[in-house]
């Protein structure tokens, strides 16, 4: 199984029941709505490398698409849920446009991320970034590009 990271896209109501009251992100590990909510599988540390250059989350917007925002609740698997507010994941979106797969591929560096201890430890594997991470982020961005465009809020763990 391993770890993987989840997002979800909600509205300011959601966003403002969750607030009130984190159980109800629960509902969210059920949800099978493709269009409101991305898988990233075990992608997510290698695409937090290849937007940072670090294996270990910062300050920085590059680090606030897999890191961001404020936890809420319980730990679903790996971790708690973290919200998004809309207007961090509108500064998200438009970063995350400016980062094309030519910019991610001429960051790829396996041995680098292989001795940052990425998980998971497949980053040596030639088809990984075209076959694996690359369609993920293309995922991750139309993912927040249409939460920025409605104005919503960004749920995420690692389950």
């Amino acid at each position: 199984m391993g770890m993987g990271w989840v997002g979800y896209r909600r509205d300011q109501e959601f966003v403002q029941a969750a607030l009130r009251d984190p159980d109800v992100l629960m509902d969210l590990l059920d949800d099978e709505d493709e269009d409101n909510s991305t898988d990233l599988d075990k992608a997510w540390h290698g695409i937090h490398w290849l937007l940072t250059g670090s294996a270990e989350p910062d300050a920085g917007v590059g680090s606030q698409v897999i890191f961001g925002g404020e936890p809420l609740g319980e730990e679903v698997g790996y971790s708690p849920f973290h919200l998004i507010l809309p207007a961090d994941v509108a500064r998200v979106a438009a970063f995350l446009e400016g980062v094309d797969a030519d910019t991610l591929r001429s960051r790829m560096d396996p041995a680098a991320m292989s001795a940052a201890d990425l998980y998971p430890d497949i980053w040596d594997q030639e088809y990984l970034l075209d076959q694996y991470v690359l369609p993920y982020y293309e995922d991750l961005r139309a993912f927040y590009r249409a939460a920025a465009a409605a104005g919503q809020g960004v749920f995420h763990a690692i389950v």
